[in-house]
């Protein structure tokens, strides 16, 4: 069967579901409203009913039959118009006083419905019958043989059945009402979540079409749809900067690579096609073997990246000091830079306790200390700093060489581009790159800052927490 997309949604059947048990809940509540309403005034009844008795055995037990006869006189002019009493000669069953017929006594509690022919003897069983939608009176009573006397006290109780009426009547039209109130409300707390979900499904149909620059929308209310499309468009996000990625490697592999390749691709075939000694033919083939190699550390260092990138190298995160790794990284390098006629300093290191893996932060370090080493002219001044505070740790690795044009910097962290200076020193344009990736598997940054003059990388990452 056909339903309506709204009356289809989770959020209706939630609904529904709390209806079930809200429907429940009035029907149990009203239920033993009426059972205790009706128990309680049968109970009311009975207890006058019986306080008559009593009283009349008591006069009996004094006084005698007089004394009997002259009670009962008195509850009778004192009776209210739904109350009623028989006192009737046992031996003779003639009534003596009474405003119910002879034929209503029997012994014991007595319930009866009191219509048609009973009726036309008892003036005030027809008057109160009047008043009683029915035309009835719903006679309780007690019969009790008191002397030699038949006595019956009994009550008119069609009031305990109009209250039960009223009672059931409330259950079924409360049962009724608060379901439709909570099919309503269903509907509309429905509408709101099923438009949203919509929204969210036209968005994604576009995404899969193709356009990925799209984002699931956002209401800002901090729900958990918003939650959730929060999540989806970081996921989103992710997944156009790896294609976006994946694009450019793709186009610098075809530019960066394409000339080594023919270049080396050129070298041989000139070789095969003229005759050269066996020294010549030996150097071609170191030259390409020194061509091959740069191409093959490209590739790995392309694979190093990727497998970075995807997260697989958390599994050896642990906590440890940020500065002790740098202090590590400089002592090997200090000799490296002083070689090239450079001065490397990295003194008052404070500690910076992150989680990281040590041997990727180390290859990140290096990577900046090689690529400051490389392209800054010497004599040249290299320095390490670092300081923690608000929750990061910071290490700034800075030079005085000519520096990266502010136009370029965001740019150096891609992967095989370079500087046009650059072109002419080894390198594959990756090592920035590497570095990049390693700071974001640690959730922290990278950035390329103006040293004036020089140029200087500092690197942010998230502080360890205190444990």
């Amino acid at each position: 069967m056909f339903l309506p997309e709204q009356f289809r949604s989770i959020t209706f059947r939630v609904a529904m579901i709390y209806t079930v048990f809200f429907v429940g809940s009035v029907v149990a509540i009203l239920g033993t409203t009426y059972l205790a309403a009706s128990s309680e005034m049968a109970s009311i009844l009975r207890s006058s009913i019986s306080d008559d008795l009593e009283s009349l055995r008591n006069a009996y037990r004094t006084g005698g039959e007089a004394m009997l006869r002259q009670h009962m006189d008195d509850l009778a002019e004192s009776a209210s118009e739904d109350r009623f009493f028989l006192m009737r000669d046992s031996e003779t069953n003639s009534s003596v006083i009474g405003n119910v017929p002879g034929s209503l006594w029997s012994p014991g509690w007595q319930d009866w419905v009191v219509s048609g022919p009973v009726l036309k003897q008892s003036t005030d069983l027809r008057l109160a019958a009047s008043r009683n939608a029915d035309g009835e009176v719903l006679f309780l009573g007690r019969g009790e043989r008191i002397g030699r006397y038949d006595v019956l006290i009994g009550r008119n109780a069609h009031v305990l059945d109009e209250t039960q009426e009223i009672i059931l009547k409330a259950m079924l039209w409360g049962g009724l009402v608060t379901t439709l109130l909570a099919l309503l409300g269903g509907f509309l707390v429905s509408v709101g979540p099923t438009r949203r979900v919509d929204k969210i499904a036209a968005t994604t149909r576009q995404i899969v079409e193709g356009r990925l620059d799209l984002r699931l929308p956002v209401s800002g209310r901090g729900d958990e749809l918003d939650r959730l499309a929060l999540d989806i468009n970081a996921m989103l996000s992710r997944i156009e900067a790896l294609l976006s990625s994946l694009k450019q490697v793709s186009a610098d592999i075809a530019h960066d690579l394409r000339t080594p390749l023919a270049r080396l691709r050129q070298k041989l075939e000139t070789a095969r096609r003229q005759r050269r000694e066996p020294d010549v033919y030996e150097e071609v083939i170191d030259d390409a073997v020194v061509e091959v190699d740069m191409a093959i550390e490209t590739f790995n260092a392309l694979l190093r990246i990727a497998q970075i990138e995807a997260g697989t190298r958390k599994a050896k995160f642990r906590r440890l000091d940020l500065a002790d790794v740098a202090r590590k990284v400089c002592d090997v390098y200090g000799e490296v830079a002083a070689d090239a006629n450079h001065s490397l300093t990295w003194h008052d290191l404070s500690p910076m306790p992150i989680e990281g893996d040590e041997e990727l932060l180390t290859q990140a370090l290096a990577n900046l200390l090689e690529n400051a080493i490389n392209h800054v002219p010497p004599p040249g001044a290299i320095a390490v700093a670092g300081r923690s505070g608000d929750g990061v740790a910071m290490l700034d690795i800075a030079d005085d060489g000519p520096g990266v044009p502010e136009a370029e910097r965001t740019r150096i962290f891609q992967r095989l581009y370079r500087l046009d200076r650059s072109r002419s020193t080894p390198g594959s344009g990756l090592g920035l790159s590497l570095v990049a990736a390693i700071v974001e598997l640690h959730g922290g940054r990278v950035e390329a800052l103006d040293n004036e003059p020089g140029l200087r990388v500092r690197l942010t990452l998230p502080q360890a927490r205190r444990g």
